[in-house]
């Protein structure tokens, strides 16, 4: 049995003299020298702002990237699912957060079974008959569950729709014998990735002073937050400067994406974090003048946030667009030499996190030598 079969195609490139330079491809590339940088950065903001960094494991999705992140200070993890909390608590994590309301036996269930490994494990709710099922079901199993309550910050994904509806919710999770209320969660996905720098700012200071009002009406009942999770890598400074949370759920400063990159582009500014993740593909049809065929199409990237962006092995003034599930069309400016046959072109990718998902492994580098190959943990759940 091959023991590095599980590793993919590209095992054997692993320690090779330029391994970067010879993948099978499409392969996913994940640049540790910049992927740590960021890591670094963003736990030397949560210091200097007292606030504490609860990264979301949404993005990544891998043990390997979130032990990098624990050992720069990270308190504990946020995850999208269970499945995802479930791989966390398997690798020897803990205090994980799940950051979606678990509605159904089954679901919660899952997260009962999982507290036998994370007994610090804190679930979301948002509705009093989801609350009064997870408590029963926890006396059933003669456990108790840490909760937050989930705040709509007017996205209305999730979340109480106002904030006597959250008073009301947290006074009868207080009262359920099998919960024990923490606190609150307020993420503002939909803020985000507003361009516009000062309507960024303003919608982002709206939803925390409206959170900061919430709190202070708790206190006045006794009730007072001990945690307030939300945030985000589109928000990060304003959140810090805000001073409502007491941990920020930033996934995407750890590896960015064009979306992310737009935010601070789109008004003349670096991105405070740098792109540690890649897609690379390799030219398989040269004929024509003006254009190449590539080997990465649909089922490569993430389509919901536009289309890649060269990043290598191509002019920067290069194009792509899809050109079939399994191919891609980089156009060469006029005057610009065209990549050859079997040249590697390496992307950009619109939106990382659904990106990664579509992958087994990470492929691992430090310049052009293949390092690693990393699995996708919880690819897939």
């Amino acid at each position: 049995m091959n023991l590095n079969a599980s590793l993919g195609p590209n095992a054997h490139l692993v320690g090779q003299p330029n391994g970067r330079l010879r993948l099978n491809t499409p392969a996913l590339i994940l640049d540790l020298d910049i992927l740590e940088r960021n890591i670094l950065l963003m736990s030397k903001h949560g210091q200097d702002h007292d606030l504490a960094i609860r990264p979301h494991v949404k993005c990544h999705k891998s043990a390997q990237i979130a032990a990098l992140q624990r050992a720069a200070g990270a308190m504990s993890f946020c995850c999208a699912t269970i499945g995802e909390a479930e791989m966390m608590a398997a690798a020897g994590f803990t205090s994980i957060l799940i950051t979606s309301p678990l509605v159904g036996e089954d679901k919660i269930g899952r997260a009962i079974a999982l507290t036998q490994l994370d007994a610090q494990l804190c679930l979301v709710v948002d509705n009093p008959a989801n609350a009064a099922q997870l408590s029963d079901l926890c006396a059933l199993a003669g456990v108790s569950i840490d909760v937050l309550v989930d705040v709509d910050p007017g996205m209305h994904r999730t979340g109480v729709a106002s904030q006597i509806a959250a008073i009301e919710l947290v006074g009868y999770v207080r009262s359920l014998p099998s919960l024990g209320y923490q606190g609150l969660q307020c993420y503002a996905g939909h803020v985000q990735h507003i361009e516009d720098a000062e309507a960024r700012q303003e919608a982002s200071l709206a939803v925390m002073g409206a959170l900061r009002v919430l709190c202070e009406e708790l206190k006045a009942l006794d009730w007072a937050p001990a945690v307030i999770s939300g945030g985000g890598t589109g928000t990060y400074l304003i959140d810090a400067q805000a001073a409502v949370l007491t941990e920020l759920q930033a996934g995407s400063y750890v590896v960015m994406d064009n979306q992310y990159n737009n935010v601070w582009a789109a008004n003349a500014l670096p991105p405070p974090f740098d792109v540690a993740l890649f897609v690379q593909s390799a030219v398989i049809s040269a004929n024509h003048p003006g254009h190449v065929t590539c080997d990465a199409g649909f089922k490569h990237f993430a389509v919901d946030g536009g289309r890649p962006v060269v990043a290598r092995g191509a002019s920067l003034a290069s194009e792509y667009e899809y050109f079939g599930d399994v191919h891609g069309l980089v156009r060469t400016p006029p005057g610009q030499p065209q990549p050859g046959l079997g040249a590697r072109i390496e992307f950009v990718v619109p939106h990382c996190d659904p990106t990664i998902n579509l992958y087994d492994q990470y492929h691992c580098v430090r310049g052009d030598q293949l390092v690693a190959i990393w699995p996708v943990d919880a690819r897939g759940v």
